[in-house]
């Protein structure tokens, strides 16, 4: 009887290695996908990257194409936004300290 119990127990155990043993490779597969899973997306986002730095610069250079071209008007749109950014900042600067809320 306890040879019984014994080998019942033993076999369970074994059973419950091979379940562990499979879980363990279905788990590691798993992981393999998600690392190529990984892979395939930082290879995607870096080429969009590149696609983006490059069409970056390309407005970049239209921009000082178009600031060369026309030196009066480049000068009196940074100005002007200039003006508007310490106009801002005034306002912010006053209300900060008046302590009144705007609403």
């Amino acid at each position: 009887m306890a040879n019984d119990i014994q080998r019942s127990v033993e076999d369970q155990i074994s059973e419950l290695r091979a379940q562990v043993a499979e879980l363990t490779k279905s788990l590691s597969a798993r992981a393999g996908e998600a690392a190529d899973s990984a892979a395939e997306f930082a290879d995607d986002a870096r080429g969009r990257m590149r696609s983006a730095a490059r069409v970056v610069r390309a407005q970049g250079q239209s921009v000082v194409d178009a600031a060369k071209d026309n030196p009066g008007t480049a000068t009196t749109v940074v100005s002007t936004a200039g003006l508007i950014g310490f106009a801002i900042g005034v306002l912010v600067g006053v209300s900060c300290q008046s302590g009144t809320r705007w609403r």
